[in-house]
């Protein structure tokens, strides 16, 4: 009976000594950094944060206005569509202008889809007129197209800039990460 207590004992014992001796390393590594394992340089995280950044420019993940400005650009369509429609827009708060446009669209959806088409010929105009100025062919090609092309035409531009740029600091990588 006394040797089970003392083999209870002893694995209790050992375990014990076991999870101490493998958290030692553990310990080791995070007070003092191998050479291998040095902390980044700021440069190094300078160029993490510059990929970073780059990821959010480019992803989709918005234009890098805030929200004021959003709300500016927005009231100024909002403007420019109650014009063509007729409405007087001095002294509207939007949500009023938005809810006169919004029956004025009801009331008369013809000049509503003219509209729409008016604006979309004027930002395809401005990006045929943005890709010849970076010497992309523009010929049977849909907004979409153009919208991506010039995105990538321009990622790639800053990109070579940054590469051509010694004391940026930064690396040559693509946005998610990858050399």
């Amino acid at each position: 009976m006394r040797t089970h207590i003392l083999r209870k004992q002893l694995a209790v014992l050992g375990t014990a000594a076991a999870l101490l001796l493998a958290g030692m390393p553990v310990h080791a590594m995070a007070t003092a950094p191998s050479t291998e394992q040095q902390l980044p340089s700021s440069e190094q995280m300078q160029a993490q944060h510059e990929q970073e950044r780059d990821h959010w420019r480019w992803s989709g993940h918005g234009h890098g206005h805030n929200r004021e400005e959003r709300q500016a650009r927005k009231l100024e369509h909002m403007k420019e569509a109650a014009q063509y429609f007729g409405i007087a827009s001095e002294g509207k708060s939007a949500e009023q202008l938005h809810k006169e446009l919004k029956e004025a669209r009801k009331a008369n959806p013809a000049k509503w889809e003219k509209f729409k088409a008016e604006k979309q010929a004027q930002r395809l105009a401005r990006l045929q007129e943005t890709a010849k100025r970076l010497g992309i062919a523009t010929e049977g090609k849909s907004a979409r197209q153009l919208h991506k092309e010039i995105q990538d035409a321009c990622k790639n531009r800053m990109i070579k800039q940054r590469e051509g740029n010694p004391s940026s600091g930064a690396e040559s990588k693509t946005y998610d990460g990858k050399r």
